[in-house]
């Protein structure tokens, strides 16, 4: 991949090139299959909500993330329609209300990615 004039073998992945339960039947496995050329990462549960709270196996995610070596940005994404206006959440099809307090929502997912992080090193 060229940029800028510069020659790269990463591959800067979007938001939604890797989604489990969407398209991926083994997130690890993609994970492992994209390699050094993962160029970022944006996380969300499978509902939208506090990780940890739905059905992804994060942890075997964050594992996969470390058998690469993976060491830039992680993103993560979450939408409540309480906190959004009516014409966004009705255009983003969001019709549950998984939290109502942001600053709640980033000290979890800021606690809970690193936690991830630290089993995974640590393993």
């Amino acid at each position: 991949m060229r940029s800028r004039g510069l020659t790269s073998r990463r591959m800067e992945t979007g938001p939604r090139c890797i989604r489990p339960r969407a398209y991926e039947d083994d997130l690890v496995r993609t994970v492992h299959d994209v390699g050094d050329r993962l160029g970022y990462v944006h996380i969300g549960e499978n509902h939208r909500g506090y990780l940890g709270s739905g059905h992804l196996d994060l942890q075997a995610f964050f594992h996969a993330l470390a058998d690469i070596r993976y060491m830039r940005p992680i993103a993560f994404e979450s939408f409540s329609s309480a906190v959004v206006s009516p014409t966004l959440y009705n255009d983003l099809a969001i019709w549950r209300n998984l939290w109502d307090d942001g600053a709640d929502l980033v000290r979890h997912a800021r606690s809970h990615i690193a936690g991830l992080i630290h089993a995974s090193q640590a393993r």
